[in-house]
């Protein structure tokens, strides 16, 4: 596919092109919603395999070392396919996958809305992502990128035009993602750049820059990256409503993938630019992220706990995982120059901890919002006070949600407790750096607790309490085939991400090796090999197993647990009897007794009323 190692595969042009062709193809069946449905998913699903391909190809093969300039008419701009952008290009094409596929048989639930401009759209916003992580500017090609992707954001969101909340969200988020798009524009100018100029050589033009001109480009385009990240405060701005009021496939496709544009963003800039300006200090700047990722994740996931709207809950939570992710750039910059080569090394261990999460927060987040919108489907509410009693009538949804929710909360042996744990440790074990970064990691490993607190919530409510008035009336049903198979294949690879974690991180450490000019390159062979994979676990008969056995052996353990407990559950021979539940005195359950939202971690809530979100 790669002709050689400078070259971009035509391949590319071809996903891009199958991406206008749905684009333009699937409106004309919007009449008949299954079948522009059809039509959408056969080719965008195409390009995103194709997408998957070229990604996998640059991550573990090599893909460019230095960017390419293509002439698009009177335009010029500069490409750069390597491991980072293919590592990006993998996450993309499964979230796109799944949520067109999802969106099949969703898009039937409000037939008030004709489905023509969503999936003009939808097809257009993927355009805008993929090309934003292969264009290497920060002047034509980004603008083009970015704009097709905000614009054709912009029109999901107010996908349900007589809402006057999703009208108002969409606006708001146009606005600002126009205002993100002018501060990286006003950065790349003040750091010297030029139409058309790559980000080599506007990091040639910046040199020279120290002082106030070092901290006015770094500043500008953190505050554009993180606008788009959705960092504290920035992310409050937007995120809630806008995810909120688009689709739940779209929702899906904004975790999953958008907000990892901004992080995408950030890493180009703190890591591939950076390092050609002199007057660039990387403790400071690794203080400042580190500052802003521990905010993030803390106020963002104290928030979440506080709502009761199913995807207003998934959106604060987003932005307090996207605070683990900037955490870990920030202890990676602020502890790769120490004098010390065993905190350097743990400077590789943060990066490949944060880009893990990339990838696990796009499966298991991807994977809440499409649970999120089942709920919805199926109950016609997304009012966690609404729900209950669910995990009988949608069982395969409620497994699916039962393990997106274990692994964002951080629980072993699954994904989040390993990409989670590599972060916080780093940061632990940062303290010769820093003792700040220990406190940082000390506030991460509580927000862990946190986020286990809101998905009690979240699927308690859901799928486990008692049935309230509006499910118990409603018939609720199990959602279609079509809808179930691409939340299966997520919470499948959340489940292989949280038992073969080295193989991920295998995977990162690939995509960072064949990125030219990423400066943590030797750090990550050091952190990795004497850090991690070089660990033993040993038994007492001095048997000696890899600790990427680690968590296989933990859910053997459980299961065995498991059996054992079964086993003398039964060994007596008690006959089990079905009874009314017991209702602690009240003589029938209603909406007067039952358990709701306001009354779930009130003393938390209340605790940090301070934080806001409420």
């Amino acid at each position: 596919m790669f002709s050689s190692a400078q070259s971009l595969p035509p391949a590319l042009f071809a996903a891009f092109g199958l991406l206008v062709l749905a684009a333009l193809a699937a409106p004309i069946f919007a009449r008949n919603r299954r079948a522009a449905g059809i039509v959408h998913l056969v080719l965008t699903a195409a390009a995103a395999a194709v997408l998957l391909l070229i990604g996998f190809k640059a991550v573990f093969q090599g893909g460019m070392s230095e960017a390419q300039n293509i002439v698009l008419g009177p335009l010029t701009v500069p490409f750069l396919l390597d491991g980072l952008s293919g590592l990006f290009l993998i996450v993309l094409s499964f979230v796109v996958a799944s949520s067109a596929l999802y969106a099949v048989r969703y898009m039937d639930h409000d037939p008030e809305y004709g489905v023509g401009g969503f999936y003009a759209a939808f097809p257009l916003f993927v355009l805008g992502m993929a090309a934003l992580l292969v264009v290497d500017d920060l002047s034509t090609g980004f603008t083009i990128a970015w704009q097709v992707m905000t614009v054709a954001s912009f029109f999901l969101i107010r996908y349900e035009k007589r809402s006057a909340a999703g009208v108002r969200a969409a606006s708001k988020y146009l606005v600002l993602m126009e205002a993100a798009w002018l501060l990286v524009l006003a950065g790349g100018a003040a750091a010297g750049g030029g139409v058309g100029d790559s980000l080599h050589e506007i990091g040639l033009k910046a040199e020279g820059l120290s002082g106030g001109g070092v901290l006015l480009v770094f500043g500008l385009l953190l505050l554009g990256f993180g606008l788009k990240a959705g960092v504290f405060p920035l992310g409050q701005l937007w995120m809630p409503d806008a995810y909120t009021a688009a689709p739940s496939p779209i929702s899906a496709l904004f975790s999953g993938v958008m907000c990892k544009a901004g992080i995408f963003g950030l890493i180009r800039v703190f890591f591939f630019l950076s390092p050609a300006v002199a007057g660039f200090d990387p403790r400071l700047w690794g203080a400042v992220l580190s500052t802003i990722g521990t905010l993030t994740l803390f106020i963002g996931t104290l928030q979440s706990v506080k709502q009761s709207d199913a995807k207003r809950l998934l959106a604060y939570s987003s932005i307090g995982q996207v605070g683990y992710i900037v955490l870990a750039l920030g202890v990676a910059l602020w502890t790769a120059g120490a004098s010390d080569p065993a905190v350097r090394a743990l400077a590789g261990v943060a990066m490949l901890g944060g880009l893990f999460h990339v990838l696990n927060h796009a499966a298991f987040k991807g994977l809440l919002f499409l649970s999120s919108g089942s709920l919805l489907y199926a109950t016609g509410t997304k009012d966690l006070n609404k729900l209950g009693g669910l995990v009988k009538l949608m069982p395969v949804s409620a497994a699916v949600a039962a393990v997106a929710s274990i692994s964002i909360a951080g629980m072993p042996p699954t994904s989040g407790f390993a990409s989670k744990w590599t972060i916080i440790s780093a940061s632990l074990l940062s303290g010769p750096a820093s003792p700040v970064i220990v406190l940082f990691g000390i506030v991460a490993l509580f927000t862990s607790a946190v986020t286990l607190a809101c998905y009690v919530k979240f699927f308690g409510l859901s799928f486990t309490s008692s049935r309230s008035a509006v499910t118990s009336v409603k018939p609720v049903r199990e959602v279609p085939l079509s809808m179930l198979v691409p939340k299966i294949i997520l919470g499948s690879v959340i489940v292989l991400q949280g038992l073969l974690p080295f193989q991920f991180i295998g995977l990162v450490r690939s995509a960072l090796n064949h990125s030219a000019g990423f400066p943590l390159a030797g750090g990550l062979e050091t952190g990795f090999e004497a850090s991690l994979a070089g660990l033993r676990i040993k038994d007492v008969y001095g048997v000696s197993l890899n600790a990427a056995a680690a968590p296989l052996i933990v859910l053997s353990l459980l299961v065995i647990a498991f059996f054992i407990a079964a086993f003398l559950r039964g060994s007596a021979g008690a006959k089990e009897r079905t009874v009314p539940t017991w209702l602690c005195g009240y003589q029938q359950l209603d909406e007067k007794n039952r358990y709701v939202d306001r009354g779930m971690f009130a003393a938390l809530k209340d605790f940090f009323r301070w934080t806001g979100g409420r």
